[in-house]
């Protein structure tokens, strides 16, 4: 079986320029990185237009580390969202040799937001990405089965759906939803922690937990390994993991972040193993 993939996702280090994320993801024995490449008034990130000094170093460090790009994000699809909102997005992943764009909607009009996601997708396509969705409670498709109901509807699509283990557990989302979808429709997901494992319904709360408050896998109280087992094992892992402890010693966040997530996915297959 080819290895599986373990990428950083850029959240969890956000402080960091695309070239430094990915020389601490190396040492981390990160294979790959997620990279931000969306910088608005209201979301962080980093703009890689085509001959930048920050593209070239980017790819410099890719190169001289052997790493690839996992996914570049994030298209946030809102009512008034036009092509001219991920036209820069879906340049920069294709520089960058990107497998993935993640998505996420934040538009009630579900017509016009499959309609959207649906060009996304063909735009995708055309450079060598693949869009995938992420449900979150505090979106417009808040869980899992939402998610892959509005993927299948999209006309045109050949969209999948991200499983972010926070958002997973805080929807109230249960193993049992991934049997309504191919295995081919979950490429990729990200794996986190925190102390509590129950349902959320304060949004609030909600957001500055996923943007500010996780933890790394294994250290709090959600069944990683369940999960780990019922995805499929090919499935690339983004670790995605935003803390105030990133901004210490980030290099050594992000080693910590690595040996935590590897030990987890060990765990998993030894569990398999043994069934």
């Amino acid at each position: 079986m080819t290895p599986r993939i373990l990428s950083l996702s850029h959240l969890s280090a956000l402080h960091l320029a695309p070239p430094e994320l990915i020389d601490c993801a190396a040492s981390g024995g990160f294979g790959a990185v997620g990279v931000r490449v969306a910088h608005t008034e209201r979301d962080r990130g980093f703009c890689l237009p085509a001959g930048s000094a920050l593209l070239r170093e980017t790819k410099s460090a890719l190169a001289h580390n052997g790493m690839r790009v996992l996914d570049v994000e994030v298209v946030k699809l809102h009512p008034g969202s036009s092509r001219g909102d991920w036209s820069s997005i879906l340049d920069a992943g294709a520089e960058l040799g990107a497998r993935h764009l993640l998505v996420t909607v934040l538009d009630d009009e579900r017509n016009r937001a499959a309609d959207n996601f649906g060009e996304i997708s063909e735009l995708s396509e055309d450079v060598g990405l693949r869009c995938c969705l992420e449900p979150m409670i505090f979106s417009s498709i808040r869980d899992f089965c939402a998610a892959a109901d509005f993927v299948a509807a999209a006309r045109g699509s050949n969209g999948g759906v991200l499983v972010d283990a926070l958002h997973w557990v805080r929807a109230g989302s249960a193993l049992s939803d991934l049997d309504a979808v191919d295995e081919n429709s979950l490429p990729y997901w990200q794996i986190c922690d925190a102390m509590s494992a129950e349902p959320w319904d304060d949004l609030n709360a909600a957001i500055t937990e996923a943007r500010t408050d996780r933890l790394p896998p294994g250290q709090g109280a959600f069944p990683l390994v369940d999960l780990v087992r019922a995805l499929p094992p090919t499935a690339a892992v983004s670790v995605e993991v935003p803390s105030a402890r990133s901004a210490g010693d980030t290099r050594a966040w992000i080693v910590e972040l690595g040996r935590a997530t590897r030990k987890v996915l060990d765990e998993a297959e030894s569990e398999k193993l043994e069934t």
